[in-house]
């Protein structure tokens, strides 16, 4: 028997070369059915769990776990964790966040002594029936490497926190009570392959199963279909790893729900095969013709169920195992990457696993809830960013249909080199070890169409090692790797990361270009799809349409997957209650990259950021042309972008708007079939009003349920400007006929103009209005003012740190401008009255350490109803940098029914480089609705090309954006969390005549592109203000 003591000084934990230590050799997932029938239906499969409540203790490193861990009776101060967990979500340790620096001195293979080690027990019975089996115990997932003992005895060891750890628990069990013991490492040298830009969490996190099978048994299932030349017929190659005699079979069956489609192929495991290996028996070849089946695809996830047995002398079952198959073919085809032979388009999506209160411990719930939000948004792949996932979620990918990037548990982005390790033959074991094991294990399904090497670690010997055995082994599938360059001998297909549409970026070593200047380099033929583009990080994804008019221009521009799917916030709650996501830092995690976990389309709790609806716009699968339009009728061209499936669930709902609000509707059913065209005519009944706005709106909704989203969910949509239809006019600044003559005085410090409605009071020093009052109301609580300033998106910070400020950021920038921290002064006001109007000018000065950065001119025209129509100049310093908005601002008294009323883009916050999935209509929100909560606060809540909104009493027309928000810029900026936000009583209202793009192609460069750039440096402006009677 090998001591404790004697594990722990093998320190297999700081041994590359030691990754697996009696592990069972890597294979397809195992049910072990006795019928043909229980595996065709998934049912009484042999497995049995072991999650739910385990004996814990957490000692300080490896060296400290004591006896207890192998005693039969238990000390007082062990615990309970469920299984499966991460220990840091129970209240032992802390979570940890970095993105690419270790959490610990980088020395390889060594890691820290100070090494939190988790020590698990629990017990579970085994019949006497069991013990004259296999039995054998499946981690799915441990972090980050662990040795294993049964019934005081050691078993083995492994790592590779991503992929099964399998032993054979057979000669060590007893009929009844068996006890294992399990020491989870926190550090091991596998943490430096596991760099991936997530938090760092240990322990059993995935489930632990105790496969029961028999003596004579399948130990493998390779199943590889293939489709002929014209794509219609197939042939199923099955390669079946067997334990048995020479006089067994073994049977393949291919089911189509109940129905068999084909007889059973049944071969005689005694055919000995004879190769450079020498004479072998324990592997049965199989092939199977089907005739027309029908084809997965992404769009159209048909299955069969695929059912291998083994039988004994007499034909009897021993041993079953079954699969989901799809019959697809993937292959690069004149530089493209096709399926069944037709082009695919990427609508792809990084996804990291994470649940905010069970960090990486997922369910299958949870899995189907991120597969069907991806299908509702218009996503049909993901890539497992950056190791392969929970088995169960590859089967749901296979059942509902998303084309899948399989990615090896490899990273090493805090390493210097990147590639140091790539190149190092002492850890090509364990780089191998971690592709060939996840390529054994998910090699029979049907939604993966691409294998990826691993994420951000260079290349070397090591990759092209992983390479050629992935060629070898699996030739139906290509392999893609970004690391070196993106483009290395080692990828079948472009994958650049953050590559941007039309500009290069420049590094001398691994040059970037832009997507579209690669496809032309001399020689080069390959597929270009991104791994990751459009970082979504806070209020982001500014100019995502760029990136897709480029995949619909050019065929080998295939797409790519966003960064990323979901914000991985852990549930925190401060010290008065009030939750809130945290970041990293939040756990006293010292060393941590902050919010840069913070990147998801989605909110941890899957509610989505607006950014989503700005892709789901953009990758949907119908475009829409407005061809032709006459009188009350319009000719509408819809083109379905669909490669497999005809549009045979959908209808087209059609609304005419007049200034935002629907007059006429009417529904057409669509039946398109795949890259085709369908004309439809619309008819209306609506007169076009003079001076009126008409807009027509046009959703695809589903008629009836199906796998992912129920019916009425909308897939598509659009709006499109007619013709005869003109913006809202600004309102009316007629003076009224009534006799409310306007009278002007002054005093030495203020300025007054009224009449019996209105009165309008100015500071004669600020230039301000003092106040604004219309019948004996207040209509603001503070002057209106000149706003430069928004609080910074993540996007403006870009790298900087709290303590070192990155220069070439915005912030920075703005920071050293000192925008937002202007001196503002008056240098003149003065009032000019007509018979009609009074006209107040106001000219405004402001200066940063006595520069004049700025000078403003406000033009207010007032007549006898108290309207205002207001002008504004604005001159800028010519050493000023892009202005993050040039507006105005105010506050307005909140009352508890404030509702928000505008004619503009909307529902959701849109900006000007991120609207194209926004629609004009006339919106009625509350302040909270209006509010987006960003989890570290930043400006948000904008909607763009307004022409009118409302909000209490005051009314505003012209052209703009606006925001309004309980919350001052000043919080925002100042808040680093949502529980940090305190309400006002009042209203922040942000008039904007421009306001910068929000950028995303990355967050750590200015990526905001030049045409949402506020360069200029004069504006000129007008609004109108009034007060609702």
């Amino acid at each position: 028997m090998t001591s404790l003591q004697h594990i722990i000084n093998r320190r297999d934990w700081e041994n590359p070369i030691s990754v697996q230590v009696n592990q069972v050799k890597a294979h397809s997932p195992l049910n072990s059915f006795k019928s043909v029938e229980h595996a065709r239906t998934n049912t009484q499969s042999q497995k049995q769990s072991l999650n739910g409540q385990w004996d814990f203790k957490l000692f300080d490193k490896p060296e400290a776990v004591d006896e207890s861990l192998l005693s039969e009776t238990l000390n007082s101060d062990w615990q309970n964790i469920t299984v499966p967990s991460n220990w840091q979500l129970h209240g032992f340790d802390k979570p940890i966040y970095c993105n690419v620096k270790y959490p610990f001195a980088v020395n390889p293979p060594f890691v820290p002594s100070d090494n939190p080690t988790g020590c698990y027990r629990t017990e579970f019975n085994i019949s006497e029936s069991q013990l004259t089996q296999r039995n054998h115990i499946i981690f799915e997932g441990v972090n980050s490497a662990f040795h294993l003992w049964c019934n005081g005895q050691w078993v083995g060891y492994s790592q590779d926190s991503r992929l099964p750890s399998e032993f054979d628990l057979s000669e060590l069990l007893v009929a009844g009570t068996n006890r294992i013991a399990v020491m989870v490492i926190r550090w091991s040298d596998g943490s430096y392959l596991e760099d991936q830009d997530m938090w760092w969490l240990s322990g059993i996190f995935r489930d632990v199963n105790l496969l029961t099978k028999p003596q004579n048994q399948i130990r493998d299932v390779f199943i590889t279909p293939n489709l002929d030349a014209c794509y219609r017929d197939a042939t199923l190659h099955i390669k079946t790893a067997i334990n048995a005699p020479k006089n067994y079979q073994v049977a393949v069956q291919v089911f189509d729900n109940e129905q068999t489609l084909c007889e059973p192929q049944i071969q005689s495991t005694n055919n000995k095969r004879v190769d450079e290996k020498g004479g072998w028996s324990d592997v049965v070849f199989q092939t199977i013709d089907i005739l027309n089946p029908k084809k997965w695809t992404a769009e159209t996830p048909y299955l069969y169920r695929c059912v291998v047995s083994l039988l004994d002398e007499q034909g009897n079952t021993v041993d079953a195992e079954a699969y989901n198959i799809g019959f697809r073919k993937v292959e690069i085809l004149n530089g493209q990457l096709c399926l069944n032979g037709k082009s695919l388009l990427i609508r792809g999506v990084n996804r990291h696993e994470h649940h905010p209160e069970n960090g990486h411990a997922v369910t299958t719930a949870d899995m189907i809830e991120d597969i069907k939000l991806m299908k509702q948004n218009n996503f049909n792949a993901v890539r497992t960013a950056h190791y392969p996932n929970h088995p169960r979620f590859y089967e749901l990918c296979d059942e509902l249909g998303l084309y899948v990037v399989d990615e090896a548990n490899i990273e090493t982005h805090g390493m210097f080199p990147m590639g140091r390790l790539a190149s190092d033959p002492q850890w090509a074991g364990a780089f191998m070890s971690r592709y060939t094991q996840m390529v054994e294990r998910d090699k029979n399904h049907a939604s993966i169409i691409i294998w990826s090497l691993g994420n951000e670690c260079g290349h070397g010997a090591n990759h092209d090692a992983m390479y050629g055995w992935s060629k070898s082994f699996d030739p139906s599938r290509p392999v893609q790797y970004e690391g070196g360059g993106a483009n290395t001998t080692a990828t079948d297909i472009i994958c650049p990361m953050y590559a941007r549409v039309d500009t290069h970026i420049a590094d001398d070593a691994v040059p970037k270009y832009s997507i579209k200047k690669w496809l032309s380099l001399p020689g080069e033929t390959r597929p270009l799809i991104l791994c990751e583009y459009a970082h979504a990080m806070g209020n982001s994804l500014g100019s995502f349409d760029d990136y897709w008019q480029a995949f619909r221009e050019y065929p080998r521009l295939q797409g790519g997957f966003i960064w990323d799917w979901v914000d991985q916030g852990l549930s925190k709650t401060d010290e008065n209650g009030k939750h809130y996501w945290a970041y990293g830092g939040d756990f006293g995690d010292e060393l941590n990259d902050r919010q840069f976990c913070i990147n998801g389309l989605l909110f941890p709790d899957r509610t989505p950021h607006p950014s989503l609806f700005e892709a789901k716009y953009s990758q949907q699968h119908l475009q829409f042309t407005l061809r032709e339009q006459n009188q009350n009728q319009y000719t509408i061209d819809v083109f379905s972008d669909y490669v497999f499936r005809a549009t045979d669930n959908e209808k087209l709902i059609w609304q005419l708007m007049q200034n935002g609000i629907c007059v006429d509707q009417g529904e057409h059913v669509l039946n398109i079939a795949p890259q085709s065209t369908h004309t439809l005519t619309i008819k209306t009944k609506t007169a076009f009003e003079q001076g009126a706005q008409y807009h027509l709106n046009l959703d695809v909704a589903l008629i009836n349920d199906c796998s992912f989203a129920s019916a009425e969910h909308v897939l598509n949509t659009e709006q499109f400007k007619l013709i005869n239809s003109n913006n809202l006019s600004s309102k009316s600044f007629a003076s009224s006929s009534e006799q409310n003559a306007i009278s002007v005085s002054e005093t030495d410090s203020h300025l007054c103009i009224e009449n019996d409605k209105f009165k309008l009071v100015f500071s004669k020093q600020s230039g301000l209005i003092e106040q604004w009052l219309q019948n004996d109301t207040q209509i603001i609580s503070s002057p209106l003012v000149d706003n430069f300033y928004r609080a910074p998106l993540d996007n403006d910070i870009g790298v900087s740190e709290v303590d070192n400020l990155d220069p070439n950021a915005w912030e920075a920038r703005w920071l050293r401008a000192g925008i937002g921290q202007w001196q503002r002064t008056c240098s003149s006001i003065h009032a000019v009255q007509s018979n009609v109007d009074v006209r107040i000018t106001c000219v405004f000065n402001y200066q940063f350490n006595r520069v004049l950065q700025a000078k403003t001119q406000w033009l207010y025209t007032l007549n006898n109803t108290g309207n205002i129509s207001l002008n504004i100049s604005v001159q800028l310093n010519d050493t000023l940098p892009p202005m993050p908005r040039i507006g105005l601002s105010t506050t307005l008294n909140k009352q508890s029914d404030t509702k928000v009323n505008w004619l503009g883009l909307g529902p959701f916050e849109n900006y000007p480089d991120r609207k194209a999935a926004a629609r004009l209509g006339y919106y009625s929100l509350s302040l909270n609705e209006l509010h987006t909560p960003y989890i570290f606060p930043t400006d948000n809540g904008v909607r763009s090309d307004c022409q009118l909104l409302s909000i209490n009493n005051l009314t505003v027309t012209g052209a703009f954006l606006f925001a309004a928000s309980e919350y001052s810029q000043s919080m925002l900026t100042q808040a680093k969390h949502t529980n940090e936000l305190i309400a006002d009583n009042c209203v922040h209202v942000h008039i904007d005549h421009q306001h910068m793009g929000v950028g995303g192609d990355d967050s750590w460069s200015p990526s905001t592109h030049k045409e949402h750039l506020l360069e200029q440096k004069k504006y000129n402006y007008s609004l109108t203000l009034s007060v609702k009677s």
